[in-house]
């Protein structure tokens, strides 16, 4: 366990949040528009990047230090991987709300931060056992939602798109690293935030029956739940 991890913490979340008035300032350029996009409303100031991500910062914090079975560098190692993810986590989520888009620009270099971050922990000590459980759970959860997509294309609509595809497989890796209990209950939760999210939407009349909702916040919810599922809560599947 990290030593002293309550005051760790406490310092990750506040370069966190120096980290999120960073992004939140990017974001408000909207350079991540396209020029069908560029006559969109502007979104609000979105100051809920500041927080989130500070927030996301002391839990992923309190959360690697719970992996005992490693030492202090692949904790390290790993929490700056999660750190990095829940950053590119974040922004997908702000750009999806404004546009129901996530950027290949963004998502690929995710997760090529994840898979040399994962392989770094591995050979520090965490051995190939993870590194194999993580790629498993992020193929089988993109095939779901490959599944998903590919229904929704036949019923005339993109409800899931690629994007969400490309995502699921991203989150998937990183749930996977933990468990494949995690990785289920976070796929669980996604779609039980998302069906949440919608039907507040609709009693609000803030969308109707036929409208786009962004899906991305509501998967990366779930897998902060699957994410915070402690050891040993639900049997290891595998």
């Amino acid at each position: 366990m990290i030593a002293g991890a309550p005051a760790w913490a406490a310092v990750v979340c506040a370069l966190g949040a120096a980290c999120g008035v960073v992004l939140r300032q990017g974001l408000q350029r909207l350079t991540y528009r396209t020029e069908t996009e560029s006559s969109a409303p502007v979104p609000g100031p979105r100051w809920w990047v500041v927080p989130v991500l500070a927030g996301l910062a002391w839990l992923l914090t309190v959360r690697v230090s719970d992996e005992s079975a490693l030492d202090l560098e692949a904790q390290t190692v790993l929490l700056l991987t999660l750190l990095v993810l829940s950053g590119g986590c974040v922004a997908l989520a702000a750009i999806d709300l404004d546009v129901h888009r996530l950027p290949d620009r963004i998502v690929a270099p995710c997760a090529a931060m994840l898979l040399l971050g994962l392989s770094l922990v591995s050979l520090f000590g965490a051995g190939p056992g993870p590194w194999w459980r993580a790629l498993l759970c992020a193929l089988g959860s993109g095939a779901f939602y490959l599944l998903l997509a590919l229904l929704s294309l036949a019923r005339g609509t993109w409800g899931v798109g690629l994007g969400d595809v490309k995502l699921s497989m991203l989150l998937g890796a990183a749930l996977g690293w933990f468990g494949v209990q995690n990785a289920v209950l976070g796929i669980y939760a996604g779609f039980v935030v998302g069906g949440v999210m919608a039907l507040a939407l609709l009693l609000a009349r803030r969308v109707d029956l036929h409208g786009h909702l962004a899906y991305g916040p509501a998967m990366m919810l779930g897998a902060l739940v699957g994410l915070m599922l402690p050891a040993g809560v639900v049997p290891p599947l595998f």
